[in-house]
């Protein structure tokens, strides 16, 4: 077990090497995050606009079923944003909760967080989140339950031989939209100031101090992603037509070594803070569910988090699912053969259409992930094979961070991951916590202060005064504390 290093306070944002050209480095990257919000929020309603079109196009070309299946893909996203709105809103008036659903229903929300995350809106006491939380939760679930399984449907569509210019553009805007809202996500992730301060050996890889670095890597992200979503399209879409049956076995096992590879090693339960054990494993299990999608169709970055699958696991993915629709493609072939078969269908791919395509997008993707691999910072590199279990990188990121600004960070995570650096733990912050009290650093700020867990004072009445300093009483201050968005 590691011991625990004695650390200073620090200042909040400690003056970083190469001062004012990095500096400018982040004020540069900020703007363009801040249009890559924007742009993602246009894309959405672009996109939505594309899928009602396809409704129409399905409907005329007599295909109800893909109709209704866009449609459905539509209003679980709709129904999920609102229950989301809800929960974020929960002890707002009813005002307000009316306000923020009636932004979802008329599908202006995605602009709404982009500019509450842009024009850096405060986190409002009331609320379950902060705003880029909200906004990269909404973001998630649009991916999960709108983007990609659009996607899918015209995929399948354009297999089954609708190949119109609204279906190609549809296609293609689906495509573009998921692959640059999961880019955006992770880049927004990386390059957040929070994030690097918090967690410096996992978000850097972006390199500030090169504009054209940077550049590249931000292409090489959308690109993977955009390729990782074709390939998995199509291979669900060719397995489909040849056997769903076989389809759908191969989706349970996948689904389901996932969720062992979790559970065999202790690390399934999600970190988020939530007391109630069957609502913790509710909410682990559905963030499971949506993040094995959004790694097996979007290949987001941010996913090979240790909190979320790892980076072994994540990179296992992303190299093996070129390998998996070149399988499909094969299948489909042989299933095509039959004269009977072709008889019944309205196209059929030929064998360098399917190959061909394929192996194009596999090229692609294996060149650009070596090539995003051999261009950021070295140090990196590991987090993409790293076997490292949440609890073990929230133990380790505690130890190896230098400041008591970043390490009170071990607050937001669930008490669990904690668990095996406890007493180290607990000694650091008795031995810190008078001074802070006394000195009041900027970042010892109220949302610090509730997140402290109560067993870990030792002394009641220190404890008492940083809860009433926070507003709070002790026993109001439970488990169910927001994280900020400084993790995972």
């Amino acid at each position: 077990m590691c011991t625990a290093n004695k650390t200073k306070v620090h200042p909040d944002d400690p003056q970083p090497k190469g001062g004012t050209s990095r500096q400018e480095s982040f004020r540069q990257l900020f703007k363009l995050s801040n249009l890559a919000l924007y742009a993602g929020a246009g894309l959405s309603i672009f996109d939505l606009i594309f899928d009602v079109a396809m409704v129409y196009e399905y409907f005329k070309k007599e295909k109800p079923h893909f109709a209704r299946a866009t449609l459905i893909s539509i209003g679980l996203n709709l129904a999920i944003q609102v229950a989301i709105t809800l929960i974020q809103n929960k002890k707002r008036k009813r005002r307000v909760k009316i306000r923020e659903v009636f932004f979802v229903l008329t599908f202006v929300k995605p602009g709404i967080d982009a500019w509450r995350v842009v024009t850096k809106q405060k986190h409002h006491a009331l609320n379950l989140f902060s705003p880029m939380t909200e906004y990269l939760f909404g973001k998630g679930i649009e991916l999960v339950f709108e983007c990609i399984p659009s996607t899918i449907i015209q995929v399948l569509a354009f297999v089954e031989g609708q190949h119109s210019a609204v279906v190609i553009l549809s296609l293609c805007s689906s495509i573009l939209t998921a692959a640059f809202i999961s880019a955006s996500m992770s880049i927004e992730k990386d390059i957040d100031k929070n994030s690097r301060r918090f967690s410096p050996y996992f978000y850097g890889f972006v390199n500030l101090e090169s504009k054209v670095q940077s550049a590249v890597v931000c292409m090489l992200v959308l690109v993977l992603s955009a390729c990782q979503l074709s390939s998995k399209a199509f291979a669900m879409a060719l397995g489909a037509s040849e056997s769903a049956t076989v389809l759908a076995a191969y989706l349970l096992v996948d689904m389901g070594f996932a969720l062992m590879f979790k559970l065999a090693r202790g690390d399934f339960l999600y970190w988020v803070r939530i007391e109630e054990i069957s609502m913790r494993v509710f909410v682990s299990s559905a963030m499971r569910l949506c993040n094995k999608i959004l790694i097996d169709f979007t290949g987001m970055i941010q996913m090979r988090h240790p909190f979320e699958y790892g980076g072994l696991y994540f990179s296992t993915v992303l190299l093996t699912t070129p390998l998996v629709s070149l399988y499909f493609g094969s299948r489909y072939l042989a299933y095509t053969e039959d004269e009977e078969v072709k008889a019944t269908l309205k196209y059929v791919f030929s064998s360098n259409q399917i190959y061909g395509g394929l192996g194009c997008l596999a090229a692609v993707q294996l060149f650009c992930f070596s090539l995003f691999l051999a261009i950021i910072p070295p140090k990196f590199r590991t987090t993409f094979l790293s076997a490292q279990t949440g609890s073990q990188y929230a133990c380790a990121n505690f130890f190896r961070t230098t400041t008591d600004h970043g390490r009170v960070d071990i607050f937001t995570l669930h008490p669990s991951l904690s668990q095996p650096i406890k007493q180290e733990v607990k000694a650091w912050l008795n031995e810190s916590l008078a001074a802070w009290i006394a000195e009041k650093p900027s970042w010892f700020n109220d949302q610090v202060k509730t997140s402290i867990f109560d067993d870990y004072v030792d002394q009641p009445e220190m404890l008492k005064q940083i809860r009433g300093e926070a507003g709070l009483e002790v026993e109001e201050a439970g488990l169910e504390v927001e994280e900020a968005g400084l993790n995972s």
